[in-house]
């Protein structure tokens, strides 16, 4: 699997984990699958929301080296 994304609409009240800021009405929003993070957090990443391009800000956070290497090496902004 490595890194999957989709795009999703945010629920109302949901933030984006990468900003910690909310999203608009009709704000595009992007979901993770990975293989990249410890077993115990991948059901983690899947119940979060990002705004695109921001996945490396908490994979950073949450010192997820591995995923934080991946999306370095192929552009943060398409994660």
């Amino acid at each position: 699997m490595v890194l999957t994304k989709r795009s999703a609409m945010a629920p109302d009240g949901a933030f984006c984990f990468g900003c910690n800021r909310g999203f608009g009405q009709g704000s595009p929003a992007v979901v993770f699958a990975t293989d990249l993070v410890p077993d115990s957090d991948r059901a983690e990443v899947a119940g979060l929301y990002f705004h695109p391009g921001h996945l490396i800000r908490y994979a950073h956070r949450r010192n997820w080296t591995e995923l934080a290497n991946y999306i370095e090496a192929h552009g943060a902004s398409n994660f």
